[in-house]
This record gives C-alpha cells, sequence and structure tokens, in this order.
C-alpha cells in the first residue's frame, strides 16, 4: 500500500514576511506592500461570509469575487473562522487541514476554481500568499469519497495530482507567464514522495508581474463523465501586493535583454546581456518562500554563475540595472 507524506511550512509569519520585503524591495527606496490577512473581517465564532447576494468583500490592496447563485454559494472567495480538520464531505466546506489559518490566525479565506481578484488601482504587483488544501479536499484526496477515487489508486502507483494554476490579467489581456502549485502530488517514481499539503505553504508570484486581476484555475487527475471529481476548493491567507511609488520598481519601466541558460540547471547557469547602461546589472536569486539565496554584482555582458549549492526546485533570478528590471524563473535539477 502507498504511503503519503504531508509538506510542511516551517518559515514563522515574521521571517517569511521580512525575507519577502527584502527581496522585493531591494534597490527600491519606496515601495507600498500590503499584506490582507482578513483579521478585520468580523464574523460570529464557527462562520463565514455567506450573503444571499453576489458581493465581493474588500481588503486594502484587492476586491475578492463571490457569486451566489440558485440558492448557494457558487462561485469566488469567502473568509471563515470555521475551524474543522476532521470532517470529510460537503457540509465541510470552510474547513482546512490545517485546522485555522496562517500562523495560528483567526480568519482565512476559502477559494473555488475559476475564483478571480481584483488588485486595488494602488497595487500592481501580487507578491504572494499562503495556501493550503481544505479539509473537505484533502479527505477526499487521501481516502476518496462517493464522488472520487483515492489518489494512487488501489496500487498506490497512479499518477494523480491536484493543483492550482494562478494566472495573471493586464487590462483584460492574460500575461505570458503563470505560478502552478501542486496540492497533492502523486506522480513521483518513489511512491514514499508523493504528498498531501496539509500546512500553509507560501506562493511567490512575483515572476507574473504587473497585474490588474489574478485567477485561479484547478486541475486534477481524477476527471469523469461531468468532469473533475476531487473537490474543487482551496484556501489562501496573508495576500501581499505592492506598487512601488516614486522611485524603484515605478522608475523601472522596461526590461532587460536577457538570456538564461541552461534552464533548468544542474550545476551552472549562464546570463547574457544586452542592455545598453552603464551601470552593474544586480542580480538577485529567491527561491519559492521569496527569500534570497544569492546575489552578486554583474559588471560583464556575459557570466557564469554556480548554482551547484542550490537545492533542487523552482527559483527567481531578479535582473535590475538602472531603470530596467527582469524577473525569470529558473529551475535547479
Amino acid at each position: 500500500m502507498k504511503m503519503y507524506n504531508t509538506k510542511s511550512q516551517k518559515t514563522t509569519k515574521k521571517t517569511t514576511i521580512a525575507a519577502m520585503a527584502i527581496a522585493l524591495c531591494s534597490l527600491t527606496t519606496k515601495a507600498q506592500t500590503i499584506v490582507a490577512d482578513f483579521e478585520n473581517f468580523l464574523l460570529s465564532p464557527n462562520s463565514a461570509y455567506n450573503p444571499t447576494t453576489s458581493v465581493p468583500f474588500q481588503t486594502a490592496n484587492a476586491s475578492f469575487q463571490y457569486k451566489y447563485n440558485g440558492g448557494y454559494w457558487s462561485e469566488g472567495f469567502s473568509y471563515t473562522n470555521k475551524y474543522d480538520s476532521i470532517t470529510a464531505g460537503y457540509t465541510n466546506t470552510h474547513g482546512v487541514r490545517a485546522y485555522n489559518g496562517y500562523s495560528n490566525s483567526a480568519t482565512y479565506v476559502i477559494g473555488k476554481d475559476g475564483g478571480v481578484v481584483s488588485l486595488a488601482t494602488n497595487q500592481t504587483t501580487v507578491n504572494g500568499f499562503y495556501i493550503t488544501n481544505t479539509t473537505y479536499a484533502y479527505k477526499s484526496i487521501a481516502s476518496g469519497d462517493a464522488f472520487a477515487k483515492k489518489f494512487g489508486g488501489s496500487t498506490g502507483n497512479d499518477p494523480d495530482f491536484f493543483k492550482v494554476i494562478i494566472k495573471g490579467y493586464k487590462n483584460g489581456t492574460l500575461k505570458n507567464d503563470s505560478v502552478t502549485v501542486m496540492l497533492a502530488d502523486f506522480t513521483f517514481t518513489n511512491n514514499t514522495q508523493d504528498y498531501i499539503l496539509d500546512t500553509w505553504q507560501f506562493v511567490n508570484t512575483n515572476i507574473i508581474g504587473d497585474v490588474d486581476s489574478l485567477k485561479f484555475y484547478m486541475r486534477s487527475s481524477d476527471v469523469g463523465s461531468f468532469g473533475i471529481n476531487t473537490p474543487l476548493f482551496f484556501a489562501i491567507d496573508n495576500f501581499t501586493t505592492t506598487k512601488a511609488t516614486s522611485v524603484g520598481i515605478a522608475e523601472q519601466n522596461s526590461e532587460i535583454n536577457v538570456n538564461v541558460y541552461p534552464n533548468p540547471a544542474y550545476d551552472f547557469i549562464t546570463i547574457q546581456l544586452s542592455n545598453n547602461n552603464e551601470q552593474p546589472t544586480e542580480t538577485t536569486i529567491l527561491n519559492i518562500d521569496g527569500k534570497i539565496v544569492y546575489a552578486k554584482s554583474l559588471t560583464q555582458t556575459e557570466a557564469k554563475l554556480d548554482l551547484a549549492f542550490l537545492q533542487p526546485g523552482i527559483y527567481f533570478i531578479e535582473l535590475i540595472s538602472g531603470k530596467q528590471k527582469t524577473i525569470k524563473k529558473i529551475v535547479k535539477s
């Protein structure tokens, strides 16, 4: 029988936000960063945002879509303080496997497939947020239910997955980059590596760039005649955005023409620059949690960076020269 792991987020709230702020605001002297932790929403104990009209709820940095149709919450997001990490099934749509919000906070947000978050006019970049599985989805994946299969199947070898794809839009146009988060991954050759996310994990969305909205698309390997069988719910917390003012990101109004290869990389990557600035190119590599893991000032148009010390995974390389800035995703194999 297949054994699966749970994936943990060990970084504290204070440390992660501080690291993210350093990563985002390096070389930026003025920036407005807002963290929506949803703690200012007033709820009765064990309840959720559930109006009978389609009214989005607002934070200082964004508007979260909410649609009510046919007598129930049909689309978008709902904030909640319901704590139930045990009960399986559709009666528990607001509980999370992590029990409560990120860093044991009281309030968090549940999202559905296709949910849209629109940024406030004074914000342009979604830095990231924390994400985890609802109890409903977790239980369905771990054990199966009347509609969905147990991930891995009877042998434990079925290559099942459950994920969220985050896409950005600007003036109605889809951005080129997106971010994928695996909420459950049973595609490993070694079954002991399979996991279902059961704690809050930070998602770095800087790679998407300037946006006015994000849309969340859910995908699962368990698909039947009427669509996906896995419950299409997820949870988020600490939704963090930034807009620079006066200097820094606001002044960086063009991209650096750069070639980064190979990608994926095993030990070294080569950076080829073709910008016209006489200034050095400040190069920073961030991990998926927004923490700076490498920094160097490049004075030549071509440089080779040794990444052998990094653990395999996804990273983001940020290059800034004068008013030019580029962020690229790299994979360390």
